[in-house]
């Protein structure tokens, strides 16, 4: 935006001083030609140089400056076609499309839009009104005048290609703008990603630590439990853990899931019971089975959850057969 604002300034600045040079020079040719064409360049000449003088005192007036030049510059080419047949068009057609191009490249679509609109309808009016009547009117041209018209052409030429040249810079400099964009937040994707990789090698890392320590906290508690004779507590012994593989299971499933934050509830209870049916001491063969509604669950329900259950499960098995 900066850069766009900074052409369009550039743009201001330099076409009024060209606008000023050219209708300068035409006011000068037209003088000894015909007061009609001396009249609108001299018109055109005035305006650029008050256009010059605004940007001279402040740059901010751009906009101003474009939106005199993109209707005053309709305004004298539209009077022109409709008032003045003696003189020949052939370069009003080139003023248009450059006050047209103006519009659009710097004060925007919707009076480029109008203008472009107005221009066609001016242009067809001479052509089915007033065309016939001029070429009656026109003479053979001399020498000078066509020096003259050859000045005007290379003035309007040299204005539409510079608007075009600037275009091209813009597209260009958004272009080269897009593309470093891209690259940086290509850069910023990649280190994200890595970030991310990072993170979860780290994640994974913990929840397998944590799952190892709990495995040696079993161990021991079950070398202890060897020691007590009292089946008492060796049953206190074994629901403990049996809470701590609970938890365990729970660190386990999650660094060997894909998703470090989630687990399918389903999955984790049936291994869950298993595991507590394999300590068990129990001869008999039991069947369970698993109803849920729920697909995933995260770490701070799931650890509830799985003492609830284990707690549940048991009991159930303790208290559930005679004998």
């Amino acid at each position: 935006e900066e850069a766009f604002e900074e052409l369009r300034v550039k743009l201001a600045f330099h076409m009024s001083l060209m606008f000023l040079c050219i209708f300068s020079i035409l006011s000068y040719t037209r003088y000894f030609e015909s007061m009609e064409s001396f009249s609108m360049m001299a018109v055109a000449m005035i305006i650029s140089a008050i256009c010059l003088v605004i940007m001279k005192s402040n740059n901010n007036n751009y906009l101003l400056v474009f939106y005199i030049y993109s209707i005053c510059g309709y305004i004298i080419i539209a009077f022109s076609l409709m008032v003045y047949h003696s003189r020949i068009h052939l370069v009003d057609v080139l003023w248009l499309m450059t006050v047209v191009f103006l519009a659009f490249f710097t004060v925007g679509r919707k009076l480029g839009y109008v203008l472009l609109f107005l221009s066609i309808s001016v242009i067809g009016i001479f052509i089915f009104l007033h065309l016939n009547t001029q070429v009656l009117m026109l003479k053979e041209l001399t020498m000078y005048q066509k020096i003259s018209l050859l000045i005007e052409m290379i003035g309007a030429f040299s204005l539409n290609f510079y608007l075009f040249y600037l275009f091209l810079e813009l597209h260009s400099y958004s272009e080269k703008k897009l593309l470093e964009s891209y690259d940086k937040v290509k850069d910023q994707n990649t280190k994200i990603l890595l970030q991310n990789e990072e993170k979860t090698m780290l994640v994974r890392e913990i929840h397998h630590r944590v799952k190892n320590n709990l495995q040696i906290v079993v161990s021991l508690l079950r070398m202890q439990s060897q020691e007590v004779d009292s089946p008492e507590l060796r049953g206190l012994f074994q629901e403990s853990i049996n809470r701590i593989m609970a938890m365990s299971l729970i660190h386990q499933k999650l660094y060997q899931n894909d998703n470090l934050s989630q687990i399918r509830i389903g999955d984790y209870l049936d291994e869950l019971i298993r595991e507590i049916m394999n300590l068990s001491f129990m001869e008999q063969s039991v069947h369970y089975e698993i109803k849920t509604e729920v697909g995933k669950i995260g770490l701070k329900t799931l650890i509830p959850v799985g003492l609830l259950v284990n707690e549940l499960v048991a009991n159930s098995m303790k208290h559930a057969f005679d004998d």
